[in-house]
């Protein structure tokens, strides 16, 4: 359920969506090249207890009932004896062969030690020497041998192996062993094998202090795969001991957070316990991913330190919700925000003690995946979405929609996870709707299979690192579907939505070539100016008390930006023209004077807005609609205001002295 004695190990997916959290790199783009900003962190997926979280906490000098409070709220703590749950069965492992190893005590291998191997149907054998025993019947055939550098087989009890072979596929017993004269057993892969999925950390690999090892056949069913193959399992294990055994976080961690993830991986691990009770798998818990890193008494080999210290600290105490032990998820890294289980899973279930809320202790100093900014380019981007459909051919070309123009991302939970948001994606060949069975047909996809695609995508890249969770914020894109890439007015709109001048017409449209009203260029001037209160009465009989703009047209009047359309009247429902608008912006900025030149033939002298262009021509607010015309009579743009007040934001000199620039300035 964590992080392991050296590293963080979690499963799952967090990441915040501009329009609703990892780690990762960037990919190469040039200078000129659009691009798309990424912003998150987390690692696993989120739910319940962060690990860097409760590290960050302890840190600040919460305690362990303190964090755990926070993670699992609506809770108690409770004993797991009270619940009847004492001991635990480990799944170590599935394979078709395993080796016995001498005990192991810290020193030298210990003398006369031997291994008593039972299997059902009355067969028992104690093997101090080479020994090959078969059960009556020939169910089972276990062959306890191991050679010298001649080829002899031998068994002194100073070391060496004792291999166990399963017999075949008939099997239907289970065969069992425990060492007598030592305080463990050290269960290893055959002859010279690799320790593929044998347990982590630890000097000693596969250490294991009490119980017994459990060597269960696939005949038996419970999960225990197919043909010869068997599960290796540690049975009988004392609670405690199984909890100081498991290997989530580094040892040199604070107590208080060692108590919290003690409690937590006891609370998993009895609930475990009780849920698969009578369902018929072989065992409580896994040594993986799906429930807890096992290492086994190579923990305390390696020196317990403050794990054990919490374990003992904590010795027997659950969190406990509505009379039942809790289910306590808990991952690396939330990413700034915890999760619920819908948010993550397909199936995942409400619980009042697993809820989505904000986790400002996650990104703390010493955590890897907390937030943090990466860029890729628009045509990585692009290349990734229209490639994921040749890596897992049953998404079709359903992601295949060109040269990415916008991206938008609804329906994001408090958590931020993507999992099952609604990703649109408008490219130049077509518009995909990413989400959830969006057509009824159970075979969409959805926001996971976009964040899947990006992953993917950088994972074959040469200099990126792929995203490590669904959890991420876009930075630069833009929300709205009329806006894309490449457009002039692109950029502008972009900062007019992040400074908060603009919300556009509706959430996925900004109405790029729709003329603006008077009210709506004086709100987008007044929360450029940052809202200032106006302090006198507008006196403009035509504004409707309370509206968007009634506090803007005031501040205009005030400023002497606007006099109105005539005595009493402002006409908020009138179109603008580019003349207009002029007038407005360099009366703004403080009427400057200005001695740039015109070349636009359509500009007389002595205009109202005259001055007001040529001070707009000096600092690059405007090129004209062509080289020799500015169009002063034509209707002003939504597309056209928005670059007009983005680079006016550039230019602080284009303000006369002594005005106050506008908070928004670039």
């Amino acid at each position: 359920m964590g992080l392991s004695m050296i590293t963080l190990q979690l499963r799952r997916l967090f990441l915040a969506v501009l329009v609703t959290m990892v780690a990762f790199g960037t990919s190469p783009a040039a200078a000129d090249e659009p691009t798309i900003t990424f912003y998150g962190g987390g690692f696993g997926h989120g739910i319940g207890m962060s690990q860097y979280g409760a590290l960050g906490r302890a840190q600040a000098g919460h305690t362990y009932d303190e964090i755990l409070d926070f993670y699992y709220p609506n809770t108690a703590i409770g004993t797991a004896g009270g619940f009847g749950v004492d001991d635990v069965d480990v799944l170590l492992e599935k394979r078709s062969m395993v080796a016995i190893s001498r005990p192991w005590t810290g020193g030298a291998p210990q003398p006369g030690w031997k291994v008593e191997i039972t299997a059902d149907g009355g067969f028992s054998a104690t093997a101090t020497e080479p020994v090959t025993a078969t059960q009556t019947g020939g169910v089972w055939s276990a062959t306890v041998r191991d050679r010298d550098e001649n080829g002899e087989v031998i068994l002194d009890g100073n070391g060496d192996p004792v291999l166990i072979e399963l017999c075949n596929a008939s099997c239907s017993g289970v065969l069992s062993f425990r060492v007598i004269g030592g305080t463990h057993a050290v269960v290893e892969q055959s002859e010279g094998g690799t320790n593929v999925g044998m347990p982590r950390g630890g000097t000693v690999a596969g250490a294991y202090a009490g119980g017994k090892i459990v060597l269960r056949p696939s005949t038996l069913g419970g999960g225990c795969g197919t043909g010869t193959t068997f599960c290796v399992i540690h049975a009988g294990v004392d609670l405690e001991q199984y909890l100081r055994g498991i290997a989530e976080i580094p040892t040199s961690w604070p107590v208080e957070a060692q108590k919290a993830q003690a409690v937590a991986a006891r609370s998993y691990a009895a609930s475990a316990i009780i849920r698969r009770a009578g369902n018929g798998t072989a065992w409580d818990v896994e040594n993986s991913t799906n429930d807890q890193y096992y290492v086994g008494y190579g923990v305390e080999l390696d020196g317990c330190g403050n794990w054990c210290n919490g374990v003992t600290g904590t010795a027997g105490e659950v969190v406990v919700h509505g009379g039942a032990i809790a289910e306590t998820f808990y991952s690396a890294s939330n990413g700034g925000a915890t999760a619920e289980p819908p948010d993550v899973w397909a199936s995942g279930t409400t619980r009042p003690y697993l809820v989505a809320r904000p986790d400002s202790f996650d990104g703390n100093d010493a955590n890897p995946y907390a937030p943090r900014e990466v860029v890729y380019s628009v045509s990585d981007v692009s290349r990734w979405l229209n490639e994921y459909h040749l890596s897992y051919p049953s998404v079709g070309d359903q992601l295949q929609v060109g040269t990415v123009r916008n991206i938008r991302i609804d329906d994001v939970p408090a958590s931020g996870r993507v999992n099952f948001a609604t990703v649109t994606i408008v490219g130049t060949e077509k518009t995909v709707v990413v989400d959830r069975d969006g057509d009824g047909s159970g075979d969409d996809p959805y926001g996971e299979r976009f964040y899947n695609a990006l992953k993917v995508g950088c994972q074959a890249t040469p200099g990126c690192d792929p995203l490590r969770s669904s959890n991420f914020q876009l930075r630069d894109i833009m929300p709205f579907a009329d806006v894309r890439f490449g457009d002039f007015f692109y950029e502008p709109v972009q900062w007019m939505t992040t400074e908060g001048i603009t919300t556009g017409l509706s959430p996925t449209n900004f109405g790029a070539g729709v003329s603006n009203t008077r009210a709506q260029l004086a709100t987008f001037i007044w929360r450029f100016a940052g809202e200032p209160a106006p302090t006198e009465p507008h006196g403009f009989g035509d504004l409707v008390t309370g509206s968007f703009y009634e506090d803007a047209v005031a501040w205009m009047k005030e400023t002497g930006i606007t006099t109105g359309t005539s005595p009493g009247r402002f006409s908020p429902e009138g179109t603008v023209t580019r003349g207009q608008a002029a007038a407005f912006l360099w009366r703004f900025a403080g009427s400057p004077e200005s001695s740039a030149s015109l070349s636009f033939t359509d500009v007389p002298s002595g205009r109202y807005y005259t001055d007001a262009v040529r001070w707009m021509v000096e600092w690059g607010i405007t090129t004209g609609t062509t080289p020799t015309t500015f169009s002063p009579d034509a209707l002003l743009t939504r597309a056209q205001i928005a670059t007009f007040l983005w680079r006016l934001a550039a230019a602080p000199d284009a303000f006369a002295d002594g005005v106050e620039l506008p908070l928004a300035m670039r």
